[in-house]
């Protein structure tokens, strides 16, 4: 006891001797009574504390706690009023060394809230959801600044599943920076963007995300070095078409657009060339002018009447006759008069020239009726000259614009008929099967314009009957959609005894039948034609083809 009590009279200068002390006699020089970090003192002397101290309510100990020189140190733990413990954990001068635990409060006492750990300068630290038990947090900082390092990730508990709701990653240099992966989620869970960073500036291809209809689809994909807009980029169509079908198409250089950008919708596409732009000068304007003719011939085209002229200007121009002018974005091949075509292909025009939407003269012919006026006998030329297996940027072929613009053809003046002259030159060099963006054949276009005659020949030919677009609608099925036009969100159905006919004697050669579901309805013909009260179209379709069983 002697030994004890000098000991104690050594020490009393600087600490307390108590062995154990109670709240009541404790104070906090610094931080908070109570908290792993404070620096305790005796609240009598005010020397810093050497012991145990112990906070009670009753006979329950809420916690219980050694100290030396005033600082927390050992087993902590803090136990809430019903005796179940909150947190735990190493304390080491009022720090804590290892893991902390942090433990759920209420009817969730037995979950974990949140492990906390330090260790070489960084702090991880993991959050749980109290009611399932789920991970919703992942982070790593560094103390005191609170900068963050390496992955943090957080979670929702939606529906009783874990989601990922953020990914983040920053440089491991403490600079809080972003440096590699980063995903962004919706409240739902579902991925809002997806981008790398290098030193704090996005690096390669960042990729957002939309929700249409319901269903989570791609909505573009950019590519980035230094933060800036540099290769290629993509935008995609949210609804109408499938998933990840590009909308529009181009690149970037140091975020300007450059080079070939294109831009697709139902039936055609547009086409922008920002590094070789047209010749949009006036004597451009001029030569482009001229060469539409300034007089209507004795077949009713238009016709240049001054071809020396003509010439003339075009070789004072300087212009490049390959090259393309003015907004319309077209070479003088592409659209000149009939009856100056020979002499620009003397003058070394390239007769396969095309248009920066890559239709060349026949096609652009075929799709301007109403503009070029070039003559039948003209385009019947053409088709013996050009590749016929040539394709717009959509993927339209002169074949398949034929079909399209047939009942025009009919209406022109002087045709008499000759128009299935020209059908039958496009069918000798063309691809029957050939596809549009849209997946639409020539078969899907004569079809859909009611020119069946010259679906038949189609056929004849060799195109496939089963043939789909995108949307699973064979040309069969387009006979009886009006506006039919792949990449349209809606259509009205039509139909006729000629267009039942039709149909019904392709039975057995094709998939689709009058009992095959119509893609864009969802239901059978025979049952949208019952629907409408039709009893005459359904008996016809019987007499043709018989009833459907089961």
């Amino acid at each position: 006891m002697k030994k004890r009590f000098v000991l104690c009279v050594l020490a009393s200068t600087l600490a307390g001797c108590k062995a154990e002390y109670n709240f009541d006699e404790v104070s906090a020089q610094a931080g908070t009574l109570g908290s792993p970090h404070a620096l305790y003192v005796e609240t009598r002397s005010g020397k810093l504390l050497n012991g145990t101290v112990t906070h009670k309510i009753g006979d329950r100990v809420l916690q219980s706690f050694k100290v030396e020189n005033g600082r927390a140190v050992g087993e902590w733990k803090k136990f809430d009023r019903d005796g179940r413990l909150l947190v735990e954990g190493q304390l080491q001068a009022g720090v804590f060394v290892g893991a902390r635990k942090t433990w759920c409060q209420g009817k969730f006492a037995s979950q974990l809230d949140s492990l906390m750990t330090e260790e070489g300068g960084v702090r991880s630290e993991q959050s749980y959801d109290c009611a399932t038990g789920l991970q919703i947090g992942d982070s790593t900082v560094i103390p005191g600044r609170e900068v963050r390092v390496g992955e943090q990730r957080e979670w929702r508990v939606i529906d009783g599943k874990q989601k990922l709701t953020l990914l983040e990653t920053f440089a491991s240099d403490g600079s809080d920076r972003l440096d590699g992966l980063v995903e962004h989620y919706d409240y739902k869970g579902e991925l809002k963007d997806r981008a790398t960073y290098r030193n704090g500036e996005l690096e390669g291809v960042l990729e957002t995300w939309v929700t249409a209809d319901g269903t989570r689809v791609p909505a573009d994909k950019v590519t980035y070095s230094a933060g800036r807009k540099n290769g290629p980029s993509e935008t995609y169509f949210s609804h109408g078409w499938p998933a990840g079908t590009v909308a529009e198409k181009g690149n970037y250089k140091d975020d300007r657009q450059v080079g070939v950008w294109i831009w697709y919708q139902a039936g055609k596409a547009s086409v922008r060339d920002y590094d070789n732009p047209p010749n949009r000068t006036p004597m451009a304007k001029q030569l482009w002018k001229a060469a539409h003719g300034d007089y209507r011939a004795s077949d009713r085209n238009r016709a240049i009447r001054d071809l020396d002229g003509f010439a003339y200007l075009l070789k004072s121009s300087g212009i490049d006759i390959n090259q393309r002018l003015t907004d319309e974005d077209r070479p003088l091949i592409t659209t000149a008069t009939d009856n100056a075509y020979d002499y620009l292909v003397s003058a070394g025009a390239d007769p396969m020239g095309r248009d920066s939407e890559g239709n060349t003269r026949l096609m652009t012919c075929l799709t301007n009726l109403n503009v070029l006026n070039c003559g039948l006998e003209h385009m019947i030329m053409l088709a013996g000259k050009e590749d016929l297996k040539a394709h717009s940027v959509y993927g339209d072929t002169a074949l398949s614009l034929f079909c399209r613009q047939a009942d025009e053809l009919k209406r022109r003046h002087g045709v008499g008929g000759r128009e299935q002259a020209l059908f039958q030159a496009l069918l000798n060099g063309s691809d029957v099967n050939a596809k549009a963006y849209g997946g639409e054949t020539a078969l899907h276009a004569c079809i859909a314009e009611h020119n069946l005659s010259f679906a038949e020949a189609l056929a004849g030919a060799g195109a496939n009957l089963d043939a789909t677009d995108f949307k699973g609608t064979p040309a069969l099925a387009a006979v009886f959609l009006e506006n039919y036009r792949a990449g349209e969100s809606s259509y009205r159905i039509r139909w006729s005894e000629e267009r039942i006919r039709f149909v019904a004697r392709y039975q057995g050669q094709s998939d689709f039948t009058f009992d095959t579901p119509v893609p864009a309805f969802g239901k059978t013909f025979r049952q949208l034609v019952l629907e409408n009260g039709d009893t005459a179209s359904a008996m016809l379709i019987d007499a043709l083809v018989g009833t459907a069983k089961g």
